[in-house]
């Protein structure tokens, strides 16, 4: 890789792989604590699934907003300031003594991961020549999957040696060493544009998210219908307002111009798609094998690791043959991975063990693995 790249885009590209790997190691490391979480606090499953649901909420809610203002020149700023975010919240979710001060703090821990998040892919489409950028979102990917490989791993066994507070606290100093890192790897920022923030656009953005998400989360739940329906019509109510404001905006924070493009748009709900498939069912897991299989937290840690092994060892190459040769090839192999694993999870049985795990969680490493140079 060192071959590939100039001095000053490796960096930058390490700086930047660091940052996702922390995004992707708190997405998961917490999952593999909830059920002892949940058993401190004394709240079930439906109930400490918030320390989850409120993390990526506000990654979704506002990744696009700190995605517009890193666009203006503020790159390295944002990035930085992101980093200590996501470990000062780490630290007060680490020393919180309810669910709800736990909760509070994965809110603004998710702030700082939206931040860490939106900087991460402009900054690989901003140094890195095109024909190096596959290789690079491949970087990034397997980035990610390591770090969200590796949380239960590391989780587990914090779990079996520690308690759940430590699952947060562990942050902390990686945090410290990403600043440091990234204040000497990066380059300053230059060339900053005078635009203003679309306020009114992200906020109508924001409430849309927010709708969806705990339309999602409660909709199955007793006497929350009518909740939900009220919610369901505001949050179509939001959409069509932010629409309208993108549209008339000077300086949008969406242009929704970009989806008339079939290749974008395809690619961005393919996108989706295999988030919604693979987190949604990430969650579970571990509740699953802890307590319907009885295995210890480590050696759960090590079976959700397995996508993780298999990603680090696709993603590279990949890149390198989607730079090559397109990437079409990619993303057909890549659904298709996510379909199998997918099917995995549909037939699983208690009576089955552990053992189903190994190859959906082949599976579900192909498909990141080769998901990042498609997405290029």
């Amino acid at each position: 890789m060192g071959m590939d790249l100039k001095r000053v885009e490796l960096l930058a590209l390490l700086a930047m792989a660091f940052g996702v790997f922390m995004d992707g190691l708190d997405s998961s490391i917490v999952n593999i604590a909830l059920p002892a979480i949940a058993e401190s606090f004394g709240v079930d499953a439906n109930a400490v699934a918030w320390v989850t649901i409120t993390y990526f909420m506000m990654i979704a809610g506002l990744m696009l907003s700190f995605g517009r203002l890193a666009d203006s020149g503020h790159i390295r700023k944002i990035y930085i300031l992101g980093f200590a975010i996501f470990g000062a919240s780490s630290l007060v979710c680490g020393l919180s003594q309810d669910l709800w001060t736990l909760v509070a703090a994965r809110v603004v821990q998710g702030i700082g991961a939206a931040m860490l998040g939106a900087v991460a892919p402009m900054m690989c489409v901003k140094f890195l020549p095109p024909t190096k950028l596959g290789l690079g979102m491949s970087i990034l990917m397997l980035s990610g999957a390591v770090g969200f490989g590796s949380g239960p791993a590391i989780g587990g066994l914090i779990m079996d040696i520690a308690s759940w507070h430590w699952t947060f606290f562990i942050n902390v100093p990686i945090g410290i060493i990403a600043i440091l890192f990234a204040l000497r790897a990066m380059p300053k920022d230059h060339d900053i544009k005078d635009a203003k923030l679309d306020v009114k656009g992200s906020a109508l953005l924001f409430l849309s998210v927010i709708c969806g998400v705990y339309i999602l989360e409660m909709f199955s739940r007793d006497g929350q219908g009518l909740i939900c329906a009220v919610l369901a019509v505001l949050m179509v109510v939001f959409i069509a307002l932010f629409i309208r404001t993108e549209n008339r905006a000077a300086n949008p924070m969406l242009n929704l111009t970009i989806f008339k493009k079939w290749t974008f748009t395809s690619v961005s709900m393919t996108y989706l798609l295999m988030n919604i498939c693979y987190v949604g069912v990430s969650y579970l897991v571990p509740f699953y094998i802890v307590k319907e299989l009885d295995v210890s937290y480590t050696f759960t840690g090590l079976l959700i690791l397995i996508p993780s092994i298999v990603t680090i060892c696709v993603s590279i190459p990949a890149g390198k043959y989607a730079d090559e040769h397109g990437r079409r090839t990619m993303s057909i192999v890549s659904c298709a991975a996510l379909i199998l694993f997918c099917i995995g999870y549909w037939l699983l049985r208690p009576d089955m063990g552990w053992l189903p795990f190994i190859p959906i969680g082949i599976m579900g490493g192909i498909m990141w693995g080769l998901c990042g140079a498609s997405v290029a």
